[in-house]
């Protein structure tokens, strides 16, 4: 049961590492990249270095969210759930 439990520890580290990561090269690439269109758009306004900034977190966010599905089996509260 020790090796189980030590598996599942694992798993979610390696979980919060990826998306931190993920989250960091989101923000990274859609901050340079909406810098470069913004420049190339714009002279002095920084609206797609954002945009994309925030497509870069949301990235981060469905991938853990679609990871801890995978793991799961996609496992909620569907068995408790009356109504569907």
């Amino acid at each position: 049961m020790s090796f189980k439990k030590n598996k599942t520890t694992y798993v979610i580290i390696n979980m919060m590492i990826q998306f931190f990561i993920e989250t960091f090269v989101g923000i990274a690439i859609g901050y340079f990249v909406g810098r470069a269109i913004d420049q190339w758009l714009f002279e002095d306004k920084q609206i797609f270095m954002y945009i994309l900034m925030v497509f870069g977190i949301f990235g981060a966010f469905r991938n853990l969210v679609i990871r801890s599905l995978r793991i799961t089996g996609g496992e909620g509260n569907e068995k408790n759930d009356e109504h569907h």
